[in-house]
Parts: C-alpha cells; structure tokens; sequence
C-alpha cells in the first residue's frame, strides 16, 4: 500500500518536473535571443524610454533627460541580467533532471537506491555554483546601472549635496545549498539501511 501512494506520489511530480524543465529551457532560450537584440537595437529602444526605475523611485524623464545617462553603461547592464537569468534557468534545468533522476527509482517502488546520496550532492553543487554566477550578474548588472546615471547632475545641486549608492547580495543559494549537503547525508544513511536490509533478506 505504502509502496503504491510512494509509485504514484513520485509519478505526478515528475511530470510537473518535466512540464517545469520546459518553462526552464525556455528561461535559456528567449534571453538568449534577447541577448544579440539588445547589443543591436539596445541604445534605440532604452533612448525612447522616458522612465528611470531606482527601485521604490521611478522618475518620469522630459527633454534631454538622457544626456545625463551613459546609454552604453545600460545596455551593458541589462546584457549581464540577460546572462544571469540564463545562468539561472540552466542551473534550475538541471537541477529538476537531477530531481527527476532522484525520483526515478521512486516510481519504482524503492526510495533508497544506490547513488541517491550522489545526486543530492550533485543537486546542492549546481545550487551553490548556479546560484553563485546567476547572483554575480544580477550585482554586476546593478553597478552597470546604477552608474550610466549621473544622479548628481540629474538632481538639482542646491537641494542635493551628494549621492551615495548600495549594492545588495543575496545568499539564498548558498542556504539552500547547505540543506541539499545535510540531505545527501540522510539519504547516504537510508542507502545503507536499505543495502543492510537486502543482504539480510
């Protein structure tokens, strides 16, 4: 009984893994079609812009707003988030056919098979790096961004002394990763019980 909830249980998800590594592959695929655009037309279409988002600020840009802008600083800026998010969909493309793998003898019936403990390793490496590159990009193209504006010229210098600028760094990825570590260790664990138990049998 327990091992029919656990066959159909491990199906059902792997298929929402596979319907999800599609959406990932396309996370992969339509940034980098954007990625030869933005490096052609990118100067065109961020010059007919009139808005500037600085997060919880959005400034409404008239007249030659953009002379205080470096154009090519922003188009770089938004080539790095480009190249993140590819580096994102990729490590989450691999990271559900890890999961699939996983799953793979779950749909059998037998959740502790040899090399289990291995891919969920291999899971929180791909977590760790993946997320590591994809966080690298997303700073990257913030300091891009953040620089092509000449705040200091766009504000009104007798109202503004001086402008300061914060970076942010999540760590998300490194959290995530460290559970995946301790998870490998638990399922190393289930190996032998399960390897124990059929030498006993």
């Amino acid at each position: 009984m327990e091992n029919t909830k656990l066959i159909k249980s491990a199906t059902v998800i792997d298929r929402i893994l596979k319907i999800l590594q599609g959406f990932a592959l396309a996370g992969v695929i339509v940034p980098a079609i954007f990625i030869p655009l933005t490096l052609i037309f990118g100067e065109k279409v961020i010059a007919s812009s009139s808005r500037l988002d600085l997060g919880d600020v959005k400034l409404v840009l008239t007249g030659d707003a953009f002379a205080y802008m470096d154009l090519a600083h922003i188009k770089t800026s938004i080539i790095f988030m480009l190249l993140g998010g590819i580096v994102a969909a990729a490590a989450l493309w691999y990271c559900l056919r890890v999961l699939r793998q996983i799953l793979s003898p779950m749909k059998d019936g037998t959740p502790f098979v040899s090399g289990i403990a291995a891919q969920v390793r291999r899971l929180g490496w791909t977590v760790l790096v993946g997320g590591a590159v994809a966080e690298l990009g997303r700073v990257v193209a913030s300091v891009f961004e953040i620089r092509a504006h000449h705040l200091e010229q766009l504000l009104d210098p007798n109202a503004v002394s001086s402008v300061s600028l914060n970076y942010s760094v999540s760590l998300w990825f490194v959290v995530t990763a460290l559970i995946l570590f301790f998870l490998s260790y638990v399922f190393r664990y289930g190996e032998e019980l399960q390897r124990q138990a059929d030498e006993t049998l």
